[in-house]
């Protein structure tokens, strides 16, 4: 896909080079990408720098991520989608591709070799600034020929989400065709579209629906949409807050990152979930209190030990230690 290119063996060590560690992330929920590849641009170097020490992060240009959630319910229609690969379409300068080095063979009997990135990276500090820069670039270049497109893309994005919409199902369907048309016209595939309005998504490929049952408009009350780290139910056009509590494995323990971790799962970009999450905060805060009284020697990995336990009296919605 030209997302890399191969450096030839007499030519790798002709340029300064930062060699990025990188491994694979798993997401079983995920319907498009289950297996994404994680760069991390800082991993110290063999001089202690990483490359995002050198690297600046950019200012924010997007709207703010509550104000983008509220606006849209004040739509009559909504429409979702988001854009496939994002940081990957978008080309860096050549000159900066050997600071974006990895190291690969296809075949562990073969050699490794090395290969520059030649797009924005995932995992390095500008990414973010970087893709949504250029998003605010098309837009500014495309006005006149997709105005509604532009104004949904400034206002209604937050990194690769868009949630948009007007308030009529005419203006909805050529929002979404704009949308389409100016995203294409800059390298972006949209994907994942949905709407409250089965009528807006008439034209749609299949395979870029976030579901497929939407478009045999059998809108269920399970079938859900994901966005902005919410859930978003189509047919009764109302948003859900999910949380699992996810499995304890044979060869896993309870630690203090494990259960801050979890604790960090639960989402509320509104603040609406404040009583329900403060009473968790709580939990970890007595946690930390009796850990520090009892058990100083405790590190952030160390087991728990099994007398931690939750107080049975004082319900929380915690853990069992």
């Amino acid at each position: 896909m030209g997302h890399m290119r191969k450096v030839e063996e007499d030519q790798s060590n002709q340029l300064k080079r930062c060699y990025l560690p990188h491994h694979a992330v798993l997401k079983e929920s995920s319907t498009t990408t289950k297996l994404r590849v994680v760069f991390d641009a800082s991993c110290k170097t063999s001089n202690g720098i990483s490359l995002n020490d050198a690297l600046f992060v950019g200012p924010v240009i997007q709207r703010d991520l509550r104000a983008i959630i509220l606006r849209c319910r004040t739509y009559q229609v909504m429409i979702v989608a988001d854009i496939e690969k994002m940081f990957r379409q978008i080309n860096i300068d050549p000159k900066d591709a050997p600071l974006q080095s990895i190291l690969w063979r296809a075949d562990e009997n073969e050699n490794l070799a090395t290969y520059e990135l030649s797009t924005v990276t995932y995992g390095t500090k500008p990414a973010p600034f970087l893709a949504t820069r250029t998003l605010k670039q098309l837009a500014s270049d495309e006005r006149e020929r997709y105005p509604l497109a532009a104004k949904a893309v400034e206002e209604d994005m937050y990194i690769d989400d868009l949630i948009t919409g007007p308030d009529d199902v005419n203006t909805a369907i050529e929002l979404r065709r704009q949308c389409e048309q100016m995203m294409s016209s800059g390298g972006f595939t949209l994907r994942k579209w949905a709407s409250n309005v089965t009528a807006v998504l008439e034209g749609v490929a299949q395979e870029s629906l976030a579901s497929p049952e939407i478009h045999e408009i059998s809108w269920e009350l399970d079938q859900a949409v994901r966005t902005l780290g919410l859930t978003w139910l189509p047919k009764t056009d109302c948003l859900k807050f999910q949380f699992e509590i996810p499995p304890l494995l044979s060869n896993q323990s309870f630690t203090k990152r494990r259960v801050l971790a979890i604790i960090a799962t639960l989402f509320d970009p509104l603040g609406l979930l404040g009583a329900v999450i403060i009473t968790a905060k709580i939990f970890m805060q007595k946690l930390w209190t009796l850990c520090n009284e009892q058990h100083k020697h405790l590190q952030w990995d160390d087991t728990l030990p099994t007398e931690v336990q939750k107080n049975g009296e004082d319900s929380t919605g915690g853990y069992h230690f």
